[in-house]
């Protein structure tokens, strides 16, 4: 695993097709499972069209020419004709020769004539009826709708009709459901023999001189639809017929709560009747798509009356177009351009579906493309979190104990740059020495030796990461340390007096240690020194280190020099104390030459802390 793990971070070919084949696993049982009706990408496909069609009905609206006019049967109208519907001849009558006085182009009802007559309950209904259908039938198309049993078998239509209402004005009311319960296609329908039957649609179509188109119904195009109670028709006058129905294909059906309803991609109806009774929310939120099945005829109509219903790519442009979006996994890039990458290719994607949509009628896979799109995107990012964080443990394990902890940090964030490299930086740097462990050593085994400093170097450089330094070096029995680099600090030349002040601090605390387990005690001496100095890997091409040069560092060496002349622990430079401010009690120790540099002004420091016996004020010296 770790063989194959090397070869992938080694080869970005290799890598970004081993995550391509992950993604297009994924892809595919998105795409096909349980079945590709049914798969999470068809779901999404449906969700998108959708979406898609609401935004074009609010940004993009587009009135039919001529639009399909709706008459309706409400609660009005049952509350008016007080018969079961089955009995509403004499009702209907009327109706349909107002209409006929209307010349419309064509009437589609999607309410079906009776299997038998009830003559016998209504005496002369059956008369009027086939009157009222002779008269709309020589002025317009008109086609009737016919129902199926619960087999699916056509439910014949009463013989006396028969005559009048012949097959080619019958169609079956039937709409195309998908997996959701959503009806968003136009289809051929067909028997339980497998026979191609008719529909409503199909047969005003083909009355109208107009061939159906299969697809999707193009849910963006016109209006919100207004309605013409079915109980206000007989009542019109010529003129007001001539106005609402003239040339116009007309639609009647139900538009009760309790018939015939379907959930659709959008609102259709300006105001549906059955929704009175509710609130907003209720309105506006659950009951929102629940519509009218005669709109599904209606929408599927002004498909054909506009540009016409949509058409979706071939399945293998759609599996293409997902293998191309896909390719986004082979793209390394930092996190802020994958997060562009990721907000714009979206919003372009959305663009070129919806103008697709409107100028060709062709419904793209945007939901499928994107899921990929995005699959990939995620897929690369979690590969690279996981390769981002192996190489963190990586390096962790390989410096850990070899460089200061501030230099790690600037190492895994990136902001240390790889190879010889230097940048001017003002710093703090410290220097401290063992006075005569050389000496010392000679007397001590090589083990204890290596023990003593080893417990000496624990105290300093805890001492020094209390306050942000970073050791840049040890020096045998010394050490260079750095304040404000590569990291800078608010105060670093405050830190680096403290930074003594604690080294001294844990060096007394050390040889209590020390004298109790008779080893020789400790004595060091520290300089300190503030200027501008060049930071960086420093070295050569093939072997470097994080460092600092500069004549601020010779100065603070040869100023912990000075200690053991000038009988004092600490020694800082004027450079320090002008910046430090109150706080601190230093003594002025002159002007002193260095080797190498120009006399330097000297400060000892004085402070406040505990003697083994009592507490008392002294100098550290």
């Amino acid at each position: 695993m770790a063989k194959v793990w090397e070869r992938l971070r080694a080869s970005p070919p290799m890598k970004g097709a081993f995550l391509y084949a992950i993604v297009a696993v994924m892809a595919v049982a998105l795409g096909m499972l349980p079945n590709p009706h049914e798969a999470p990408l068809a779901d999404a496909e449906r969700f998108a069209f959708d979406q898609q069609m609401r935004a074009l009905r609010s940004m993009h609206p587009r009135p039919i020419d001529r639009d399909v006019v709706l008459i309706g049967i409400d609660d009005e109208t049952e509350r008016r004709f007080l018969e079961p519907v089955a009995l509403w001849h004499k009702h209907f009558a009327p109706v349909l020769h107002a209409l006929a006085r209307a010349k419309p182009r064509a009437v589609g009802v999607d309410v079906v004539l009776p299997e038998r007559s009830y003559d016998s309950i209504v005496p002369g209904g059956d008369l009027a009826m086939m009157r009222g259908l002779v008269d709309l039938k020589r002025s317009s198309v008109l086609v009737y709708a016919q129902t199926v049993d619960n087999l699916g078998n056509i439910l014949p239509v009463q013989l006396n009709y028969r005559s009048i209402v012949t097959p080619a004005q019958l169609g079956v009311d039937q709409h195309f459901r998908d997996p959701d319960g959503a009806s968003r296609r136009f289809v051929r329908q067909r028997a339980t023999d497998n026979a191609e039957v008719p529909t409503l649609v199909s047969q005003l179509l083909l009355g109208l001189g107009m061939s159906p188109s299969y697809g999707h119904i193009d849910y963006s195009l016109g209006s919100p639809l207004e309605y013409i109670p079915l109980h206000e028709v007989a009542d019109m006058s010529d003129e007001r017929l001539r106005a609402a129905f003239g040339d116009r294909i007309v639609l009647m059906g139900s538009l009760l709560a309790r018939v015939d309803r379907w959930r659709l991609p959008v609102k259709l109806l300006a105001s549906d009747p059955a929704h009175a009774g509710y609130s907003p929310a209720d309105r506006e939120g659950r009951l929102a798509y629940s519509q009218p099945g005669v709109l599904v005829h209606a929408q599927t109509l002004r498909s054909h009356l506009g540009p016409g219903v949509l058409i979706p790519i071939p399945e293998w442009s759609r599996w293409l177009l997902c293998a191309v979006a896909m390719l986004v996994v082979f793209v390394h890039a930092r996190p802020a351009a994958i997060v562009a990458i990721a907000a714009i290719a979206p919003l372009i994607t959305v663009g070129a579906s919806l103008a697709a949509l409107v100028a060709m009628q062709t419904l793209l896979p945007i939901a499928s493309v994107l899921t990929c799109f995005w699959l990939a995107l995620v897929a690369r990012a979690i590969f690279d979190a996981v390769e981002a964080a192996v190489e963190r443990l990586r390096l962790q394990a390989s410096f850990n104990g070899q460089v200061s902890p501030a230099v790690m940090k600037e190492m895994l964030e990136g902001n240390l740059s790889p190879g010889v490299s230097g940048q001017l930086a003002e710093v703090c740097v410290l220097f401290s020495d063992v006075r005569d462990f050389t000496t010392l050593s000679e007397n001590m085994p090589p083990a204890v030796v290596t023990t003593v400093l080893q417990r000496y170097f624990d105290r300093m450089v805890h001492a020094v990461h209390r306050y942000d330094g970073t050791v840049d070096k040890f020096i045998g029995d010394g050490m260079m340390v750095l304040f404000g680099a590569p990291k800078k600090v608010a105060d670093p030349c405050g830190d680096a007096v403290r930074c003594a002040l604690a080294m001294m601090s844990e060096l007394d605390q050390l040889n209590v240690e020390f004298e109790r387990e008779g080893l020789p005690t400790l004595t060091i001496g520290i300089g300190v020194n503030y200027g501008t100095v060049t930071v960086g890997n420093i070295g050569s091409s093939e072997r470097h280190n994080y460092s600092a040069i500069g004549d601020a560092v010779n100065v603070a060496a040869r100023v912990e020099g000075l200690t053991k002349d000038l009988g004092r622990k600490i020694i800082i430079t004027g450079a320090v104390v002008s910046r430090i401010g109150e706080g601190f009690h230093f003594d002025p120790l002159g002007s002193h030459k260095v080797k190498g540099h120009s006399p330097v002004d000297v400060w000892g420091i004085r402070t406040a802390r505990a003697a083994p016996a009592a507490v008392q004020a002294e100098a550290i010296t």
